[in-house]
């Protein structure tokens, strides 16, 4: 007979008023690679509760040989239902935006690291969405190199964790191979950005 000790780390980022979580961070084993998710919107559940999409990418993230993980999202709003919104506008703010890119600058810098999009295709069907998410791609473009997105065994892509056929294993395919890439000019660009980012570590 033996027993397993894990100690599992949770640290949340809140706003002054508790209007906005900005992030939550995970971690098991220092050793092993980190990621960076970006999902919706943040439910008001503490660091010891947690919604089931927060259960379903701590389990997917483990399986995956990573020791620790950054839940960032497109808007930090506490507990709202944005999929009923129909305009945004409120839901996040600068520091929301400043988190998400410092998450990814680190996690950029580590070896294994990885950044998910997780937010499935909220954009598809609203112009607003559309807006934000095209604002966070255009802030993290230089890191697009380890950025992935959830697919199944199937022909879905850009998949949400809470999508049935994902929920208990995810398939990562490359963010580039998934959306294509930019002109020459801008790729130009991000490449000198990243060797910048490179010889200015944390």
């Amino acid at each position: 007979m033996k027993s397993e000790k894990i100690v599992i780390k949770a640290e949340s980022l809140f706003s002054d008023d508790g209007e906005h979580r900005y992030n939550l961070r995970k971690e098991w084993d220092k050793s092993l690679p980190t990621a960076t998710v970006i999902s919706i919107s943040p439910s008001g559940l503490s660091n010891v509760s947690a919604d089931l999409t927060t259960q379903l990418i701590t389990n997917n993230i483990e399986a995956l040989g990573f020791g620790s993980f950054e839940l960032l999202n497109l808007y930090s709003k506490v507990g709202v239902d944005v999929k009923k919104i129909k305009d945004p506008v409120g839901l996040w703010d600068e520091t929301t935006d400043a988190c998400i890119k410092a998450s990814c600058d680190k996690t950029f810098k580590d070896e294994g690291g990885k950044i998910i999009f997780a937010w499935g295709k909220l954009a598809e069907n609203n112009k607003k969405h559309a807006e934000r998410e095209k604002q966070v791609l255009s802030l993290l473009s230089i890191y697009f190199d380890k950025v992935y997105c959830i697919k199944d065994y199937g022909i879905r892509h850009f998949l949400h964790p809470l999508t049935p056929s994902v929920r208990n294993e995810w398939v990562l395919e490359s963010w580039k191979d998934y959306r294509g890439y930019k002109s020459e000019e801008l790729k130009a660009i991000d490449e000198r950005e990243k060797k910048k980012l490179m010889t200015n570590p944390a």
